[in-house]
């Protein structure tokens, strides 16, 4: 095709058709500029579809792993749960003073001690996130979603810092001070403890205004933490449903 134009060219000169050589150098230049311009046009089409290809392949591995961390989210509340109604049966022990609710309060005490972290982990979807994947987001109700997610997992990361904060500078002093914790610890970690030591006068822990306002507000932040779970659920299936309807309209 080059040596057609430069044949073409030379002929014009040769002829000495200097006008009809200037219109159809112009002629050509156009030719050249719109062939870019298509093949510029022809790479932005390519880029976008791998851009696009690329997206809908961390749609669909952000809802694999997200639907992993609906089950880890559903554990944790049945897990918190249950310390929470051990919480709550402690202060109703206290509150009675029954001397016959002792053996109980043994076994249901260890869960004021007792700091579980509930952080989400989605290696995937901070990825996405942190690449600027969210400014390629079209669909708002998606992207919204994306951005809910994303800041109720920032909670999380705070939410465990004050569980981790009140267990290191309110209960864990108390119960070392005052309570065996060997022999109220829960089961799970009970087994691996060596029992025996100093008694604990669990008649005395009755009246004690402190251990009365350090259960109380454990089972204050426990409450707050299943509210964040119950929040995180929501949040993830809102966004396991966003990402399907979109993939589904590919």
């Amino acid at each position: 095709m080059i040596k057609f134009f430069r044949k073409i060219r030379q002929q014009l000169l040769m002829e000495n058709k200097n006008s009809r050589y200037f219109k159809y150098a112009i002629g050509e230049i156009i030719l050249v500029v719109i062939g870019i311009l298509i093949a510029l046009q022809v790479s932005n089409w390519n880029q976008q579809r791998l851009e696009t290809k690329n997206l809908y392949s961390y749609y669909k591995k952000i809802v694999e792993e997200l639907e992993q961390e609906v089950l880890i989210t559903n554990w944790q509340i049945k897990n918190i749960d249950s310390l929470r109604i051990m919480q709550k049966r402690v202060l109703e022990i206290l509150k009675t003073k029954d001397k016959n609710d002792i053996p109980e309060l043994i076994t249901v005490l260890g869960a004021v001690p007792t700091a579980w972290g509930t952080s989400q982990t989605a290696e995937i979807f901070d990825e996405f996130m942190s690449q600027g994947f969210l400014s390629k987001v079209d669909d708002e109700d998606l992207k919204d979603a994306l951005r809910e997610l994303q800041d109720l997992m920032k909670d999380f990361q705070l939410n465990d810092i004050y569980v981790d904060n009140q267990y290191n500078t309110l209960i864990e002093p108390f119960f070392a001070k005052n309570i065996n914790y060997a022999l109220i610890a829960l089961p799970r970690y009970k087994k691996t403890l060596v029992q025996g030591g100093p008694k604990t006068d669990f008649e005395a822990l009755f009246s004690s205004m402190e251990l009365w306002n350090v259960t109380t507000l454990k089972l204050e932040t426990t409450n707050s933490v299943l509210l964040n779970l119950d929040d995180m659920n929501k949040g993830l299936k809102d966004l396991i449903s966003a990402l399907k309807k979109t993939i589904n309209n590919q």
